[in-house]
């Protein structure tokens, strides 16, 4: 207000003098001298814009040569507020900024507004009973027995409105590990709540940021068979789904840090104390309630939508179709079906430690091996498909790649075998049929087993073979085999 002052009486066309004694008789207790008057007449006038620092008069030097380029600046940033400053210099070097990077990140520095100012307003609201759960995954680094540092990864899952809180150890993030994540933690609270809320990780959401959703299939499919909707949260928002952030930094702050453990058991036993007490014992800061206590008016508003699955029950659905080879391929391995049925379409019902492979009314069913080099053939489908086959050519490598599939000691068996026949390319059709009726009669392990024995004595002959599955019944060589029948095969040692 002095300056204001100031300038008015120079608009009288008064001396600095003159002004000095005006306005020190308008304000006795802070006096100002003719020279203050004469450097203040130098600046601009203190409108409001002034006073707010959007009309700073120029400093003393060089103007930057950034200030050009403000207009620009700022209007990227309007539209594009998180956009960093690297972009914005090579954004700027598109414009036809030529100045060093140091000048145009200070402009950058003033243009761009404070994290908080302007921001869009939170707006905060309690769910109703049974409508929201949200889910997330949340990881740290604890100490063992033996000072033994490693990653523990959870999964964590909150109800909105009773904020129960259940809290799975899981292996890693990837898209299955979430999905039976998801149905332990339904199946802790007995219910299946109406809306689940998760970020937007590629095990959620496989569409990029930006293209319209498009929810990863386990998920969708268990959602869809639950009757539950997924909603995403804005994407850079997690503070949408903040009861579950908090309830995953109350794990790792409040749970993990806070303690040691000797091993993954004690983890676990720990961990379990650990939600009873904060589930049934102490009250919600956000509801002042026991979490437990409005569990039971969630669990009785969805009475009529009950938790059935288990995550050991669970299964994935894959949907696949049999291929020329008689399998079907499943996470990485081919698994056999009925040979004829090649080129229908089949569902891979994965379980945790099975898989069940369906086509039409027919069920088969596997031991799960993910990632497999070798087929997973059931003896079964091996006869089947030797069955199904025409000519000697096809029918002797078909049994000698079912021996191939054992394992490496049957491989090395079987390369044993084939070289010592020499360029014959025939000798081994004999022997392979001969290992073929045996792995019938004996079955994989068993056979898998005698070869290893062989191998142990430097030999490839089936005579060897024999022995080990046979020590105390020697055979004597006979016809060829049949299909499906080892009794025709009799081998003398």
């Amino acid at each position: 207000m002095t300056r204001l002052a100031i300038h008015h009486q120079a608009a009288l066309a008064r001396s600095h003098p003159e002004i000095a004694e005006a306005v020190s008789r308008l304000q006795p207790e802070a006096p100002v001298s003719a020279r203050s008057v004469r450097r203040i007449l130098g600046e601009p006038v203190p409108t409001l814009a002034v006073l707010n620092g959007e009309a700073i008069a120029p400093g003393p030097g060089r103007p930057s040569i950034a200030e050009p380029f403000r207009h620009q600046v700022a209007t990227v940033l309007e539209t594009e507020p998180h956009l960093s400053t690297a972009e914005l210099l090579r954004r700027a070097r598109e414009w036809g900024y030529t100045g060093e990077k140091s000048a145009f990140y200070d402009l950058v520095k003033l243009v761009r507004k404070p994290a908080g100012v302007g921001a869009e307003p939170i707006v905060r609201f309690e769910g109703l009973p049974g409508e929201y759960a949200q889910f997330d995954f949340g990881e740290r680094w604890i100490e063992e027995a033996g000072d033994r540092r490693r990653k523990v990864t959870a999964f964590v899952g909150r109800l909105k409105y009773s904020r129960h809180l259940h809290v799975e150890v899981v292996p890693d993030q990837k898209a299955e590990t979430l999905v039976r994540a998801v149905v332990s933690c339904l199946t802790a609270w007995k219910c299946v709540p109406l809306i689940w809320v998760f970020d937007n990780p590629k095990t959620v959401r496989t569409s990029a940021i930006g293209q319209p959703i498009v929810i990863h299939t386990y998920l969708a499919s268990l959602a869809a068979e639950l009757h539950a909707a997924v909603l995403l949260c804005t994407p850079h928002q997690p503070q949408q789904k903040g009861a579950v952030e908090r309830g995953v930094g109350w794990f790792k702050n409040g749970f993990l840090a806070q303690r040691r453990f000797v091993d993954d058991e004690d983890l676990q036993t720990q961990l379990t104390a650990w939600l009873a007490e904060v589930n049934g014992k102490r009250c919600s800061d956000a509801t002042g309630e026991i979490p437990v206590q409005r569990l039971a008016h969630e669990q009785s508003a969805l009475k009529n939508r009950p938790m059935t699955l288990t995550p050991e029950r669970y299964a994935l659905r894959i949907p696949v179709t049999v291929l020329p080879t008689g399998t079907v391929q499943v996470l990485g391995t081919s698994y056999s079906v009925d040979p004829r049925k090649v080129g229908a379409p089949a569902m891979a019902q994965v379980g945790k430690t099975q898989v069940d492979i369906v086509i039409g009314s027919v069920r088969c069913t596997h031991r799960r091996v993910d990632h497999s080099a070798m087929p997973q053939r059931l003896p079964e489908h091996r006869r089947e498909l030797l069955g199904a086959v025409h000519g000697d050519r096809k029918r002797n490598s078909f049994q000698r790649q079912c021996l191939w599939e054992l394992g490496r000691d049957a491989q090395d068996f079987l390369e044993k075998l084939i070289h010592r026949g020499g360029s014959d390319s025939t000798a081994w059709y004999r022997p392979v049929k001969q290992l073929y009726a045996l792995l019938e009669e004996h079955g994989e392990s068993a056979l898998r087993e005698a070869m290893a024995t062989a191998l142990a004595q430097d030999s490839c002959e089936i005579a060897q073979v024999v022995r080990a599955l046979r020590p105390e019944k020697p055979l004597i060589i006979g016809a060829d085999p049949r299909p499906g029948d080892a009794t025709s095969v009799e081998i003398l040692p």
